[in-house]
């Protein structure tokens, strides 16, 4: 997800899908950090892009794009106002009511009974995100936390933020 997500240095992985010839799907903005990035010798250690290279193929995301095989739908929003990175994007699957989002909330190992000391502005960001594209969010699967796997409820976002119980 980071990489659909955002450009950022975490993102290698996705040489070897460039390589198998995959399509990326990618915040407008980071394209061109992409080609510029895949277009570099992996001369050290060899990965598949740099044994098999290909020009990346991308579909670019401006501020809304909706993928669907008939029966799921999954809709990419891009974040404004989210300090982290100016072309991150969240996946929201209507009909689940899931969001699926990177590096803008990091729940806690245990749900928090109240407000953090400090709000983390990104968290803060994507809450503002949610409410302002009117999103019916049940879940959130947070791409790096928790480690346990847990399921974390819209109302972890909302303590985090201070607007919850």
């Amino acid at each position: 997800m980071d990489a659909l997500s955002h450009a950022f240095m975490d993102a290698g992985g996705l040489r070897a899908f460039v390589a198998e010839g995959a399509t990326v799907i990618t915040h407008q903005i980071n394209k061109p950090y992409y080609e510029k990035v895949w277009a570099n010798p992996h001369t050290l250690v060899p990965d598949k892009l740099a044994q098999n290279p290909k020009k990346p193929k991308f579909e670019t995301v401006a501020d809304k794009k909706i993928l669907t095989d008939g029966t799921h739908t999954i809709e990419l929003y891009h974040l404004t106002d989210f300090g982290h990175n100016d072309g991150m994007l969240i996946a929201y699957l209507p009909k689940e009511k899931v969001l699926l989002e990177a590096d803008g909330f990091n729940p806690p190992a245990q749900p928090a009974a109240r407000p953090p000391a400090t709000i983390s502005p990104y968290t803060a960001s994507l809450a503002a995100n949610i409410q302002r594209l009117n999103l019916d969010v049940q879940r959130i699967i947070p791409v790096h936390y928790p480690a346990d796997n847990r399921k974390v409820p819209v109302a972890e976002l909302q303590t985090a933020v201070g607007k919850g119980t």
